[in-house]
């Protein structure tokens, strides 16, 4: 009975905390001009959203490794994804600024995607590989630029908990960037909120940060298969890191 009046609660957190956070966001970014401090302003607010969700969500987090994120440039995250929640965490706990690779259908959740999408936070759309390839283009330039982004190389939730296989796209966009990467492994959410649930246990999630990796034996490789080779190195070692 708890667990179900909990996840009823979370949810209308969910919906007030958005629409309040939505409507503070588009009221005082009318009155910032400059485009990049009103990307940074939605996506400082994002992060508050995350917080909030991960606070009411009750979920404990055990997380190691913040320490081996590089103070100093951007990278480019790449967890695992077993949930949802996965975004409200990352949220939480990763410092600094950074943008998403997110799934498109994000987008289009009311209140939500509207902000997600001024945050500056993007999506690759596989089915539409003109589009794929321009927006492959707009995540390099951004990173040349000084962003960091959170990559989701599996591309989709697991369907089963376990960590599949690593999509090209993410090979590329590190590839051809040359920016560090920061592996990391996520465990339990599936538990916790699995693909289609609604619900949510309370259950215990551990987030293991790696090293950050520059896989330069990997930048002049850039035909197919060695892009698949990177993201099968990449994969065992977020495969490692879970444990």
């Amino acid at each position: 009975m708890f667990g179900l009046l909990h996840s009823v609660v979370f949810w209308i957190l969910a919906l007030v905390y958005s629409v309040i956070i939505g409507m503070y966001s588009n009221v005082a970014g009318l009155f910032i001009k400059d485009a990049g401090k009103k990307e940074a302003f939605y996506r400082a607010n994002a992060k508050l959203w995350g917080r909030l969700l991960m606070n009411a969500s009750l979920i404990k987090v055990n997380i190691d490794g913040l320490e081996n994120i590089p103070p100093d440039t951007n990278v480019i995250y790449t967890p695992n994804h077993q949930s949802y929640i996965d975004i409200f965490i990352l949220l939480k706990y990763l410092p600094g600024t950074y943008k998403f690779v997110i799934m498109r259908k994000l987008f289009k959740v009311p209140v939500i995607g509207s902000h997600i999408a001024r945050s500056g936070y993007i999506s690759l759309d596989r089915k539409d590989r003109k589009r794929s390839v321009k927006t492959i283009h707009a995540i390099i330039d951004d990173l040349a630029a000084g962003e960091s982004f959170v990559i989701f190389p599996e591309g989709k939730l697991t369907p089963d908990g376990e960590i599949g296989q690593f999509s090209r796209g993410a090979s590329i966009i590190i590839q051809r960037s040359r920016k560090p990467v920061v592996p990391i492994a996520i465990d339990g959410t599936f538990e916790a909120m699995p693909k289609g649930a609604w619900r949510i246990k309370r259950t215990a999630v551990k987030v293991k940060i790696g090293r950050p990796i520059i896989f330069d034996e990997h930048f002049g490789d850039m035909d197919k298969d060695g892009s698949y080779k990177l993201g099968q190195r990449l994969r065992e070692i977020v495969v490692d890191l879970k444990g």
